[in-house]
């Protein structure tokens, strides 16, 4: 009895060990497929950084420029319609009344 007992529980052992080694080789995701995808997302990692860095390079730029003269000049310019001595200012009255 206890040899019949052992071949049962070695049957059952061997058939779900056989069953997991197939569901990891041969199932819609399977071992490989998760390989693929940590390819995919080291490789979407680095594209991330590499926008991080083009961000920052961008945003270093725009602070920069902020807080130039140039810019407080064509701030003033357009939001205060502020013009120097130098420069004409057009004014066109419309026909339509």
């Amino acid at each position: 009895m206890k040899v019949i007992k052992t071949k049962l529980l070695f049957f059952i052992y061997f058939s779900l060990f056989f069953f997991l080694i197939f569901e990891l080789l041969f199932s819609e995701k399977n071992i490989f497929k998760l390989f693929d995808n940590f390819e995919i997302i080291i490789g979407k990692e680095i594209e991330l950084e590499e926008k991080k860095k083009e961000y920052s390079i961008l945003e270093s730029f725009l602070n920069d420029f902020e807080n130039s003269e140039e810019y407080k000049k064509i701030i003033i310019k357009d939001k205060l319609f502020y013009k120097h001595k130098d420069e004409k200012i057009l004014i066109y009255e419309s026909s339509h009344q």
